[in-house]
C-alpha cells in the first residue's frame, strides 16, 4: 500500500479564503444530508437524490447543473475533492479575488459538466449520473497553473511494505504535478471515449473541460490591457521649485541591471535576478514574503 497526498504550497494568502471555505462547507453540508436520509429512508431518498441532485443528461432539469457540483458518492470521493479545493482553491481565491474566483468556479464547474456530456458517446441521450465537485476544482488547478507555474506543491507520502511503515515529504514544480495530472486524465478521458465504458466510474472528460476553461480564464484575463482607475477628481497641479535636486534612478534598478540576486524559496535556490526581476516576481506572488535572498 502507497499514498501520496498533496499537503501544501509555497504560498501565503494575504486574506481569508472565504469563498472557499463555504463552498467546502457546502460540499460538506449536502453530503451530511444526504447520508441522513439515506440512512433514515433507505433507496428511495437515494433514487430521490440521484434523480433531483445529480446530473443525468436525458432527464435533469437545468438546475442539476449547478446541484451536481455539491454532491458526493462516498466520503472518500468528498474527503479527496476537499483536500484539492482547499490547497487551489485558497491559492487562486487570494490571487484574483472572492467574486472572481466565485464566478470562476461556478462557471467552470459549469462548463465541465458540459464538456462530460460532449465527450459521452451518448450525449444528452446518457442516463448515467454525473455528480461531484472535481470539474469545478480542477478550473482551479487550470487557474494556478497559469498564475504560479513555477512554485513547488508540498507532498507527503506513506507506505507499508512488509509489515513495515515508512513515510517522508517531497515537493515538485506546480508545473509538472497538473501537466501530469491533465495528461493523465486526458489519456484515460480518450481510451474511455473510444471503448465506450465511460471512464469506469471517473468523469475525466469533466476534468479535462474544467481544467481547459480555467486555463482559458487566465490566458484571456493576462492578453487583457489592464483597466485603469477612474479618478474622481481633477489632479492637482504642484509648482516643484527649480532649486530642489531631483534623485537620479539608481542603474541598479534599470531592467538590463546585471543579475546579482539569489533567491532560497521553500528548499530551492533560484537565481540570479536584478532587482528589478525581484520586483515584477514580488508583484506576481511567485517570492512570498519569508523568501530569502543573498547577494555578492
Amino acid at each position: 500500500m502507497f499514498i501520496i497526498l498533496p499537503v501544501g504550497m509555497n504560498y501565503r494568502t494575504e486574506r481569508a479564503p472565504i469563498v472557499t471555505f463555504t463552498l467546502m462547507g457546502l460540499n460538506v453540508l449536502v453530503y451530511i444530508i444526504s447520508l441522513a436520509f439515506t440512512l433514515g429512508q433507505g433507496s428511495d431518498a437515494t433514487d430521490w437524490i440521484f434523480e433531483h441532485l445529480w446530473l443525468i443528461p436525458a432527464l435533469s432539469t437545468w438546475h442539476a447543473y449547478l446541484t451536481a457540483m455539491f454532491v458526493h458518492a462516498g466520503f472518500f470521493h468528498l474527503l479527496g475533492n476537499m483536500i484539492y479545493l482547499f490547497l487551489f482553491g485558497c491559492c487562486v481565491e487570494d490571487m484574483i479575488g472572492r467574486w472572481r474566483f466565485l464566478s470562476l468556479y461556478l462557471l467552470g464547474g459549469f462548463l465541465a459538466n458540459l464538456a462530460y456530456i460532449g465527450l459521452n458517446p451518448e450525449h444528452f441521450a446518457s442516463d448515467i449520473p454525473l455528480g461531484g465537485a472535481s470539474g469545478a476544482i480542477s478550473t482551479c488547478m487550470g487557474a494556478y497553473l497559469l498564475l504560479r507555474a513555477k512554485v513547488d506543491i508540498e507532498f507527503k507520502y506513506f507506505g507499508l511494505l512488509f509489515f513495515r511503515f515508512f513515510s517522508g515529504e517531497f515537493s515538485l514544480a506546480a508545473w509538472i504535478v497538473i501537466s501530469f495530472w491533465f495528461l493523465k486524465d486526458l489519456f484515460f478521458m480518450g481510451l474511455s471515449y473510444y471503448t465506450n465504458r465511460g471512464g469506469g466510474g471517473v468523469a475525466f472528460g469533466a476534468h479535462v473541460g474544467g481544467f481547459l476553461a480555467g486555463v482559458a480564464f487566465v490566458g484571456i484575463g493576462k492578453l487583457l490591457p489592464a483597466r485603469k482607475p477612474k479618478s474622481k477628481k481633477a489632479p492637482i497641479r504642484v509648482h516643484v521649485p527649480k532649486a530642489i535636486p531631483v534623485a537620479r534612478p539608481d542603474p541598479a534598478d534599470a531592467p538590463d541591471a546585471p543579475p546579482t540576486i539569489y533567491v532560497y524559496q521553500g528548499e530551492t535556490q533560484y537565481g540570479p535576478y536584478n532587482r528589478f526581476q525581484i520586483r515584477e516576481m514580488f508583484a506576481q506572488g511567485s517570492v512570498v514574503n519569508e523568501a530569502q535572498y543573498w547577494s555578492e
